[in-house]
């Protein structure tokens, strides 16, 4: 009897254990700052990107037509680009892809190009594609999987396909031709406007060469391996039923221009794999929608955001990290900190590193 008792004990010390690893995340701010450089400041950022051989950590800031650089302890080293139309400049650049040796790849979604530069900043080449929009992108031997949208380029959605499925990933060889596309026949979708929502996703790849793609407005994360075969598919806990996108409103003028309007949730926001080989998901907790017909949603605090640590074999929620509303990208620094780009109540945008 002594000896159950035992291990009754023993097994419930387990249990708190896991719930408090599981759930209980105290963080530490690190550093934060919304203006730098004196008088500088972040403007619609879309991308985080770690160099983490050299312990930098880029940003693309969109709005301002720009790569930043900042260092681990949030001092600007450098800017990359500037805005225009010739090599090395840009217009919204939206993804970032650092190499193994600190060059650098960013995806030049206005101009619809892909800029490679050196690990000092200086450009090296332009690679301009074909038929597809480029928002994100992934170097791999002498493939790139991309996606069209991403983060801030959710400007010009991609809807021209006539068919029900469209691709998520579109691979590009280093001329930027298309030699493969990636899609799926789950939740396919004949409304063009519906099929380009459905069908954004975040792209990311893990340390075993398998890609994961979190959908932005639906709970699902799919997994293929890079034939393009879907190998896995599952969704995680959250404290809200999310509502599915749903056209609401089409219209079209005497110019002919279209203009549509739908209703959905937001899921997922970005997504990395961490130094630790984890997947991180940058997750709403609350249903905007729910705000929405409330009638407040504007005179509210932006949505409280965490990000959510998934084990890549198992598919299961490891524990969650509380973060700043209004989130709009991260980066992991290593294996307890990771830095964030979010919009505060006024609407100032800040640069936020946490030891979690």
């Amino acid at each position: 009897m002594g000896k159950q008792k035992s291990t009754l004990i023993i097994l419930l010390i387990l249990v708190v254990l896991s719930v408090f690893f599981l759930w209980a995340t105290p963080s530490k701010t690190i550093w934060s700052f919304s203006y730098f450089d004196e008088d500088d400041f972040l403007h619609m950022p879309s991308d985080i990107e770690v160099d983490h051989g050299r312990s930098l950590i880029y940003i693309a800031d969109s709005g301002n037509n720009r790569i930043l650089v900042f260092d681990f302890e949030g001092k600007l080293q450098k800017i990359v680009g500037r805005e225009g139309k010739g090599p090395g400049e840009f217009s919204r650049p939206s993804g970032l892809f650092i190499f193994e040796d600190g060059e650098l790849a960013v995806a030049d979604h206005y101009n619809k190009r892909i800029h490679l530069f050196d690990k000092s900043g200086e450009f090296v080449k332009l690679i301009s594609p074909k038929t597809v929009d480029v928002a994100d992108l992934i170097f791999l031997d002498d493939k790139i999987y991309t996606i069209s949208i991403y983060g801030s380029s959710g400007y010009s959605p991609q809807f021209r396909s006539e068919k029900e499925i469209q691709p998520l990933v579109n691979v590009l060889d280093q001329e930027g031709n298309v030699t493969q596309s990636i899609s799926v026949d789950d939740f396919p979708e004949s409304q063009p406007f519906l099929r380009a929502i459905k069908h954004r996703v975040c792209l990311t790849i893990s340390q075993d060469k398998k890609l994961f793609l979190p959908h932005f407005a639906i709970n699902v994360i799919q997994v293929f391996d890079l034939d393009g075969n879907k190998i896995g598919e599952f969704d995680r806990p959250l404290p809200y039923k999310p509502e599915a996108p749903k056209l609401i409103h089409q219209s079209s003028d005497k110019d002919g221009i279209i203009r549509m309007q739908a209703t959905m949730d937001m899921i997922t926001q970005d997504a990395e794999i961490g130094p630790d080989g984890k997947l991180y998901l940058l997750t709403f907790t609350e249903s905007y929608m729910k705000r929405a017909k409330k009638g407040d949603s504007d005179s509210l605090p932006p949505i409280q955001m965490r990000i959510d640590v998934i084990d890549t074999k198992t598919y299961k929620l490891i524990r969650s990290i509380d973060i700043d509303g209004g989130a709009r990208c991260f980066g992991l620094l290593d294996k307890n900190r990771l830095v964030y780009a979010y919009e505060d109540n006024e609407g100032e945008l800040f640069l936020k590193c946490i030891e979690y």
